[in-house]
């Protein structure tokens, strides 16, 4: 099965200039925690609830007035629509992230692509399992 049978397409986006209170407001009305962040046709970041929790306002910046670049992260891993769901479970869980945006052949977005929606669509259950294990184990660097 290929990522375009699983993903969430056509994706909302921020732009980077946005405030993190339009961003919340995007995300509440949509209901949900991520937004890719695009500039013109390029992607730049992505932010998270939590990017505007804890990278905004615990640092004290206005949500009124800062804007999503201040916070997003702006490294973004991918997948292309033609992956293999298996081959980007196993990419998410060396990259330990949750979600990962979808491109064409081009590289412009497409859509997003969750953990949630994998797991759902995952015939092996052991292996969506181990996925979920890897995404959620503290990077080495933290380990003890």
């Amino acid at each position: 099965m290929k990522i375009r049978d699983v993903m969430t397409p056509d994706a909302v986006a921020a732009h980077p200039e946005m405030t993190l209170m339009a961003a919340a407001e995007m995300m509440r009305l949509l209901n949900v925690g991520s937004l890719p962040v695009v500039e013109g046709e390029r992607i730049v970041g992505i932010v998270t609830d939590r990017d505007i929790v804890v990278r905004g306002l615990a640092l004290g910046f206005d949500a009124r007035n800062a804007s999503v670049a201040d916070v997003m992260t702006r490294n973004v891993q991918t997948c292309s629509v033609d992956d293999d769901v298996e081959d980007v479970a196993h990419q998410m869980g060396e990259l330990q992230v949750r979600r990962l945006l979808v491109v064409d052949e081009h590289g412009q977005l497409t859509g997003i692509v969750s953990l949630g929606d994998l797991a759902m669509e995952m015939e092996d259950e052991r292996l969506a399992g181990r996925v979920l294990e890897d995404i959620s184990e503290p990077p080495m660097s933290l380990a003890h």
